[in-house]
């Protein structure tokens, strides 16, 4: 309209998009394509009012600021294109007089810079929208320069320009101080550098950066542009500044561990048939021992187990009865026909005939020993009674032992000496003695007989061959200790740990393992090395083969094993959810907190005894708020807390009743009991039953856990108000110098306090559409109560109590009989699997099954599970009872995939008892 042109504006997303303002308080914005305006901002009602200054959002294409040099209106517009061109989102007020120039930072659109004829320089932060700094506006420099600055201020005063607009939007009414500022720009290159002009004819920069983090968090110059966090299990999590997601991925740092481990868990954890994978090793092995110890363990899992270790030492019976059956001394063949020389004289044949004749074999036994024909005397023996054989027998290896060398094994043999055959045996031939003890050994006395042999090969220096002894003795401390010394000599030639040897080493033990009672535990030493594999699987990302390996109860192993069963894949390793790991740490009571002063922090109550506080400090109930992962555990520790919590009640009844009787209340529903924070002194009230606790007392029936008030709020000062949600908030960043609120920055406020930053429109808000009447835009938060936020589904998170896994049909739950037959039938095909079990992988799979069907009829006795999970494992057994396996199957598959979360603690039994039903019934 002829109005003057006060400034000009690229848009800064779209490039054909300029703005203008005018000196008649407009604004138009122009679409260069089509040469004509595309909108116009009426942004003062004052037609004289002038727009002095306007910038568009660095990032936002449709939003502007403008900002006006009239003294009567000194505030800064916000404008949203798309809601309204009459009527500002919000509007910044903080200058006293006119606003000569503002800038958008280009790399936070969230701050902004204005400077007016108030002599201020103001920084904003949108997202409060109030003024956080101000950039001062003395002179630093000296006295020199101040009367410099005196003489150049004398001689303009010299000059007098006219009245005119300039003198209204860049000089007019700022007194005598030249020092004022009428322009300010931020560096587009260097962050937190921003340049002022001042009508001294200065240009100033400074830099803002600290004045920048005023606002309560550190402008987004400062905020990486990429970014990478290391977690637990392999796990690294990364961003992008090109990117609007996060990355995780998992690193392998040793590829080939990780390979060696998927093959030894898929060729032998998912095969029953140890044999075979013995086998398959065997004919692997790089070197003899290695071939010979794999061996070993095949011949463990056979069942004819010894004679499978003769024939591998070198000495099959049928070869050996082929052998002597066509054995042939020098060239000719003994027949039948053929008879010895008589060895006796004459006189000596008369002498036992003699004998013989009164009936004394005794004496016919000697003269036949006398006169050196052993064989005569045996046969004698053996008619003259046990007493008369056996002393023959002693006499015949005494006298011809030393001639024939295998006479000391018949002599063994024969008078069950075994064990001083061993002590007595040559080292080098372990394999002969190693035959005999295995052809003629008892079963309970072969292990020891072999864990003889071990020692006497030890004492040798044999210590492989050792190994391989104590491995036929199923002694596992004694056969790793040659493991050991090969895996210390590998990490020596290595450098380190070598983690393809540990492999190797973790690998037999775990195999040898399947051949001991499931009770048999391994040694400390033993049980370091596998947290240590267990811990480098962990790092590589296989999180369920590494909780297999946690077998010890040192501090590391609970450690990482509770990490793991908190972890992302804790719900699928098997031997953490059959039996929750205990809590590593210890609960330990660091006293009352002190001042500066060392003067200890005075408690709302009495101090009670010091035996009582430490049982409190016990308690998972303490600080519930601020100690979550301490609730999880007290949870899986239900039974200890029972006993604990009714110790602790016993206590505080005496206690209170002794010292503070006017505190205890009328009376608690069962289960409840009252306590003392130790940290705050304030007494709140626990359910040993159910975990939950209150700050309140409880009524009955006991509700659900109240959220811990906040205590000692220092009183509020003035100006702040507490909105609908609870949260305080601060007075309006426009808020005028003498105090005065205004009804439209209380609005505003109020809209910006609730949906959190400075960009609102009221195409995304209700309330300004409804004020400004923006008709037909939608509200994209009409289902939550804040915008960006998710509506968070009502309901309590709070975890039932464990169910025990023990199996006692007679202190079960009682069921309906409407569910009797599902009792029935389950605990019939659980004592039908018992019974059919072999093995120690079987047992185990049928006790985890065991335990699952407990713990689904307790449930089910206690009305936690529903109708149609009822239903589906009624299925199950329908099809268990009938030997449909395959429907069985697909309906424990659906369960898992849909009730797991809710039902996970007997869905794996139950799991176990179709895959055993289906192989062993």
């Amino acid at each position: 309209a002829g109005a003057e042109i006060t400034d000009v504006a690229w848009n800064s997303q779209v490039p054909h998009i300029l703005a203008s303002s005018a000196a008649n308080g407009t604004v138009v914005v122009w679409d260069l394509r089509q040469r004509k305006p595309w909108c116009q901002l009426r942004c003062e009602s004052n037609s004289s009012s002038p727009v002095s200054a306007m910038a568009w959002n660095p990032t936002q294409g449709l939003h502007m600021m403008t900002a006006s040099s009239d003294d009567r209106s000194p505030g800064l517009k916000l404008w949203d294109l798309r809601s309204s061109t009459t009527m500002p989102l919000t509007t910044l007020e903080g200058h006293t007089g006119g606003v000569l120039s503002l800038d958008w930072c280009p790399h936070d659109d969230t701050l902004m810079m204005s400077c007016g004829k108030d002599n201020r320089t103001l920084m904003w932060d949108l997202y409060s929208l109030q003024a956080i700094a101000e950039i001062p506006n003395e002179d630093p420099s000296g006295g020199q320069q101040q009367q410099q600055q005196q003489h150049q201020q004398q001689q303009q005063q010299q000059y007098q320009p006219q009245q005119s607009m300039d003198s209204l939007m860049y000089g007019g009414g700022l007194g005598t101080s030249q020092q004022k500022r009428y322009s300010v720009k931020w560096s587009p290159i260097r962050r937190g550098v921003v340049s002022t002009c001042s009508f001294d004819r200065k240009v100033q920069i400074h830099s803002v950066v600290s004045l920048a983090t005023k606002c309560g968090r550190p402008p987004k110059w400062m905020s990486p542009g990429s970014g990478v966090s290391c977690g637990f299990g392999g796990v690294v999590a990364s961003i992008n500044a090109s990117q609007r997601y996060v990355t995780i991925d998992t690193i392998v740092e040793q590829p080939k561990l990780v390979k060696a481990s998927s093959e030894f868990e898929r060729e032998f954890h998912s095969s029953t048939d140890c044999i075979t994978y013995c086998h398959s090793m065997a004919e692997r092995a790089n070197d003899d021992y290695e071939s010979q110890v794999w061996s070993f363990m095949q011949i463990m899992f056979e069942m004819n187990a010894r004679e499978q270790l003769l024939s591998y030492l070198g000495f099959d019976p049928e070869a050996i009865h082929q052998k002597a059956m066509e054995y042939t001394e020098d060239g000719s063949t003994v027949t039948e026909d053929e008879e010895p020389t008589p060895p006796m004289s004459n006189n000596a044949e008369s002498t036992v005939k003699d004998a013989l004749l009164v009936g004394n074999f005794e004496a016919a036994v000697e003269c036949c020993i006398r006169s050196g024909n052993m064989a005569d005397a045996l046969m004698l023996a053996s008619c003259g009674g046990a007493d008369l054989w056996a002393k023959t027998q002693a006499e015949y290896f005494a006298r011809q032992g030393s001639r024939r060398p295998f006479l000391s094994l018949v002599s063994a043999v024969v008078q069950n000496q075994l064990s001083e055959l061993v002590s007595s045996s040559d080292p080098s031939k372990w394999k002969e003695t190693l035959a005999v003890l295995s052809t003629y050994g008892k079963s309970d006395e072969f292990p020891a007989l072999c864990a003889e042999l071990g020692d006497r090969l030890e004492e040798a220096g044999d210590f492989a061959n050792a190994s391989l002894c104590y491995m036929c003795a199923l002694n596992l401390g004694k056969a790793v200790k040659y493991w050991k010394v090969t895996l210390e000599d590998a990490n020596r030639r290595f450098g380190g740990m070598d983690l393809l040897s540990l492999q190797d080493f973790v690998e037999k033990v775990t195999v040898f393992m399947q051949a001991l009672d499931p009770s048999v535990e391994v040694d400390d030493e033993v049980s370091e090395l596998f947290a240590e594999y267990a811990k480098v699987l962990a790092n590589q990302g296989l999180l369920v083969e590494a909780a297999k390996y946690l077998k010890g109860n040192t501090q590391e192993c609970m450690e990482l094993r509770d990490r793991i069963y908190r972890s992302r894949m804790g719900q699928f390793c098997t031997d953490l959810i059959a039996s929750n790991p205990e809590f590593p740490y210890n609960y330990i009571n660091v006293g009352v907190s002190r001042d500066l002063y060392g003067i200890t922090v005075k408690q709302s109550i009495s101090q009670t005894q010091p035996e009582v506080m430490q049982a409190q400090m016990a308690q998972p109930f303490n600080e519930m708020q601020q100690q979550q992962q301490q609730q999880q555990y007290q949870q899986m520790q239900y039974d200890h807390q029972q006993q604990t919590m009714q110790h602790q009640q016993q206590q505080m009844q005496q206690q209170t009743i002794e010292q503070q009787p006017e505190s205890v209340p009328p009376s608690l529903p069962p289960g409840w009991v009252e306590l003392v924070d130790p940290s705050s002194g304030q007494t709140y009230y626990a359910n040993q039953n159910t975990g939950e606790s209150s700050w309140d007392p409880p009524a009955a029936p006991a509700p659900a856990p109240q959220p811990a008030p906040v205590h000692n709020h220092p009183s509020q000062p003035s100006g702040i108000t507490q909105n609908y949600s609870g949260e305080m908030q601060q007075p309006s960043p426009g808020a005028s110098v003498n105090g005065t609120p205004s009804k439209s920055r209380a609005t505003t406020m109020k809209v910006a306090n609730k949906y959190g930053d400075g960009f609102v429109t009221s195409a995304s808000n209700p309330q300004l559409a409804e004020r400004y009447g923006n008709v037909g835009t939608s509200n994209p938060y009409s289902d939550a109560s804040r915008p960006g936020t998710a509506a968070a589904a009502l309901g309590s998170n709070q975890k039932k109590p464990p169910v025990s896994g023990t199996l006692n049909p007679e202190s079960m739950s009682s069921l309906s009989a409407d569910h009797k037959y599902l009792s029935d039938g389950l605990l019939q095909i659980v004592d039908a699997l018992e019974s059919v079990a072999n093995g120690a992988m079987e047992k185990k799979q049928a006790m985890e099954a065991q335990k699952g069907v407990a713990v689904f009829l307790k449930t089910l006795g206690r009305g936690g599970v529903d109708d149609d999970v009822v239903n589906k494992v009624s299925m199950i057994l329908s099809g268990l009872q009938n030997r449909d396996y395959g429907m069985a199957s697909s309906v424990v598959t659906s369960l898992v995939s849909n009730e797991w979360r809710d039902h996970k603690d007997w869905l794996k039994g139950m799991k176990f008892l179709v895959q055993m039903a289906a192989k062993k019934l």
